[in-house]
């Protein structure tokens, strides 16, 4: 099962890639991918906690609908599922 992991701003730069694409076994859950993700990419720790939650500076949509309104961090991840990372920019 594939799904694609979007990686937008600072994140893009850092990694110099603008996708990771992980098989992903059945009733994996969001939560469980994003800790995965971390362990696996170091780099990732500023958009995600060491337990897989999201961070405040980040937001993250699946298939564009920001997770929280497809049950957030319990969401179960499908086959072709596209999670964006996305960075909150504040400013004045």
């Amino acid at each position: 099962m594939m799904i694609t992991v979007e990686l937008l701003g600072v994140l893009r730069g850092r990694l110099g890639r603008d996708s990771i694409v992980k098989d992903v076994s059945g009733g994996m859950k969001l939560k469980e991918l994003l800790k995965n993700l971390r362990e696996e990419v170091p780099e990732l720790k500023e958009a995600i906690e060491e337990d897989g939650s999201v961070t405040s500076s980040y937001v993250v949509f699946i298939n564009g609908v920001d997770y929280y309104l497809l049950n957030g961090e319990n969401y179960v991840l499908k086959d072709g599922d596209k999670v964006t990372l996305v960075p909150i920019s504040h400013g004045g």
